[in-house]
């Protein structure tokens, strides 16, 4: 008898404790093993609208950090800041147009990944 009392009573205290616990509870995330890239960027000449391809250089700043973005043939997109969030300014040279530089492009992240901000950039020629 002594030892029911004694298990009603560490029952008991499981399930407040249990109770407790699901008070606090936060919702379950699961994220993908993909690595997502927070720039995707395009080119096109102004007055065509044709993809440019060629030589091309395009470089993302945020603050100190730098770095070239990757082509990503065939489609000649260019992809950069993987799973980095911040605030970037690109910089695009190219052979036979003028350099382009853009407004700050605000690269946001969620509890799994950033989200990609994709960009297609008019290039002039010189």
């Amino acid at each position: 008898m002594k030892s029911l009392k004694i298990i009603a009573i560490l029952s008991f205290l499981f399930f407040l404790n249990r109770c407790e616990d699901n008070s606090n509870d936060k919702e379950l995330i699961i994220c993908t093993q993909n690595f997502v890239y927070g720039l995707a960027i395009n080119l096109t000449e102004k007055t065509t609208a044709n993809p440019i391809n060629g030589n091309i250089i395009i470089v993302a700043k945020d603050g100190n950090y730098e770095e070239t973005l990757e082509n990503s043939d065939p489609n000649m997109s260019f992809y950069g800041a993987g799973e980095r969030k911040g605030t970037y300014i690109v910089t695009v040279t190219a052979d036979n147009y003028k350099t382009f530089v853009s407004e700050p492009i605000i690269v946001t992240a969620d509890e799994c990944h950033v989200t990609t901000e994709k960009r297609t950039f008019e290039l002039e020629l010189k």
